[in-house]
């Protein structure tokens, strides 16, 4: 049986994404295989991988938010801003630091955020990874940009260490906004732990380590632990469409932006926050489509299809 959908990984630590992926390819000999966000090497927990006609919903994996439990350590600076990197500096924590002052001052980063990447990230700088230039000793001064932190709370204190989850949006790197918090405090700190326990739809209770995909595969059962790329869409809203309309999308002909408002207005179809686009299902609950929910329910002009799946 072929494997097409997504795989929910839990990834080990001390590997990277990329090697996360060749390693399931390699395991089940697929043909395509992608993941669905970049977790650091020593960063663990979901890691979305499509396989082969799963691969096709990657886009909208991406865009998915994401939520981390972990651990930062008060006093020190690293070039990394993670345990990884090299000691830059090191300050007193106060003795006086309490977990109240800790919670508050991480609410006010809680928002929209004008964030710049770390000096050791995988964000590039005329086509090269920002980790390359600052290995070389040179700083590159990357524009700031928007993301999103929707929760940051304290779950312990026990000092040094600080135990927080975090929910944010796609893009928004956790080692930056721990450094940022680190010198709100004045004492600075350094991610220790991280571990992503949510990806878009996928969480860690639907995630496999590399030991159980293997004994899955051997066993034959891996099939069973497979998201289908139907379910994978599921936190989309669906729109029904009749089998003529699905018939014309599938053959690449226009669909209007005022027929596409009707419908919802018929079906009375909710947009969900956070999620700006709208599947289109056959009455059979086919999947035939992935488009943007208009801004406006009425007007001129035609859907833009950004995936069409044949039956």
């Amino acid at each position: 049986m072929a494997l097409d959908g997504v795989l929910v990984l839990d990834k080990p630590k001390d590997m990277s994404s990329t090697e996360a992926v060749e390693k399931i390819k390699r395991l089940l000999r697929v043909r395509k295989a992608g993941h669905g966000g970049t977790l650091d090497p020593f960063a663990t927990g979901v890691l979305p991988i499509c396989l082969n006609r799963g691969t096709k919903i990657a886009q909208f994996i991406l865009e998915g938010d994401k939520r981390y439990q972990g651990a930062l350590e008060l006093g020190i600076i690293t070039d990394t801003y993670d345990l990884t990197g090299e000691v830059v500096e090191r300050r007193p924590v106060p003795g006086e630091l309490s977990a109240e002052e800790i919670s508050r001052i991480m609410e006010e980063f809680v928002g929209v955020l004008e964030q710049v990447p770390p000096p050791y990230s995988a964000a590039k700088y005329k086509g090269r990874p920002l980790y390359q230039w600052a290995r070389k000793g040179i700083t590159v001064k990357k524009e700031p940009k928007r993301v999103e932190v929707l929760s940051f709370r304290l779950l312990s204190f026990q000092p040094p260490r600080v135990f927080f989850e975090v929910y944010c949006s796609k893009g928004t790197y956790v080692r930056s906004l721990v450094h940022e918090l680190g010198l709100r405090l004045g004492c600075g700190a350094t991610l220790v732990e991280l571990r992503r326990t949510q990806k878009g739809p996928f969480t860690l209770e639907q995630a496999l380590s590399l030991e159980e995909v293997k004994r899955l595969h051997a066993q034959g059962e891996l099939s069973s632990r497979i998201i289908s790329v139907e379910e994978a869409l599921s936190f989309i809203p669906a729109l029904t469409i009749s089998s003529e309309m699905a018939r014309r999308i599938r053959q690449g002909r226009p669909f209007s932006l005022s027929v596409l408002g009707n419908l919802i207005r018929l079906q009375k179809v909710a947009r969900r926050p956070r999620v700006p686009w709208l599947r289109l299902v056959t009455e059979r609950g086919d999947l035939v489509a992935v488009t943007y929910y208009p801004d406006r329910l009425s007007g001129d002009g035609w859907a833009e299809m950004l995936r069409v799946f044949v039956s």
